[in-house]
């Protein structure tokens, strides 16, 4: 009797590990792996994006936490980025898994974390601005409008220099030649530059639809030093047209730059012109015609 209750309680109890034991390799296991795409075959620098044909990508199974599946390229992503367009920017290896960060697209989700990998234009660059004006709640991806604001310019002192007269010497000449006129020269005239008045403070938007790459806070450990609490907005990177970075940087040391925050209802291609600008006299303009309409309405 005590034998077989002996044997039920070792039965029972192996029951009781083998579940545990099925439980733990299938039902809290690994994920089960997912398909990435490799290269049959090297595929270097500079390949165009719709130059690769699709028998060199080939589907292999990959197992692996969350990140780093998420920096493989799957035919998901593969097709959005073949529908982009793009380049490879750095060299792919046979039967290498093709890493997204060799991939320049705008269709490559990982141009958020990198930005250079959405820099498919040449006309484009990323600059840091530091000393900007921001609205607090701008996040990477957001499209800003750059506008620059003067209060006042002081006045520059500039040398000009005077042209001077250059006295030729004669020369004495051959006869079967003849004689060459004598040239009098003539005084370069000195240019009178001519004021152009202008009315402070002006602003003006200087770039638009300007896509922001990331955004940098401060940071700080909280009271408990278990968590890291994120303060002030201290830089943005956008990615701006490359003629305009001169004028971006100049404005952004001068501290005279700020961001508009766009609708999220703005297309990035808008092709919207350049605006007019304002200036002081615009403001008194628009102040005495709204009073002027009021006053006749009554």
């Amino acid at each position: 009797m005590v034998n077989r209750r002996l044997l039920f309680i070792g039965a029972l109890i192996a029951i009781i590990f083998g579940g545990a034991i099925f439980w733990l390799s299938f039902v809290s296991g690994a994920e089960p792996p997912v398909e990435v795409l490799a290269a049959r075959e090297d595929i270097y620098a500079g390949t165009r994006i719709n130059d690769i044909p699709d028998d060199v990508l080939a589907r292999i199974p990959m197992s692996g936490d969350e990140l780093l599946l998420s920096s493989y390229l799957t035919e998901p992503v593969w097709l959005q980025i073949q529908s982009a367009g793009g380049v490879v920017v750095k060299d792919i290896y046979q039967y290498e898994a093709v890493p997204l960060s060799a991939l320049a697209s705008d269709g490559n989700p990982r141009a958020v974390d990198i930005p250079r990998l959405g820099l498919t234009d040449p006309d484009l660059v990323v600059v840091s601005l530091t000393n900007v004006s921001v609205p607090s709640g701008i996040r990477i991806g957001d499209l800003v409008d750059l506008v620059v604001a003067v209060e006042n310019v002081q006045e520059q002192a500039f040398t000009i220099v005077q042209p001077q007269v250059v006295d030729f010497l004669d020369e004495p000449v051959t006869d079967d030649l003849g004689t060459a006129p004598l040239i009098t020269p003539t005084p370069t005239p000195t240019p009178t530059p001519t004021p152009v008045p202008q009315t402070y403070p002006l602003a003006k938007v200087i770039v638009m639809n300007a896509k922001v790459a990331a955004v940098t806070r401060e940071a700080s450990f909280a009271s408990g030093g278990d968590s890291i609490v994120l303060g002030e907005i201290t830089g943005v990177d956008v990615i701006i047209p490359r003629e305009a970075q001169e004028f971006v940087m100049m404005s952004d040391t001068a501290g005279a730059l700020g961001l508009s925050l766009l609708s999220p209802m703005v297309e990035e291609d808008d092709e919207s012109g350049p605006t007019l600008g304002a200036e002081f006299q615009d403001l008194l303009d628009l102040f005495d015609a709204d009073r002027e309409e009021l006053l006749d309405s009554e």
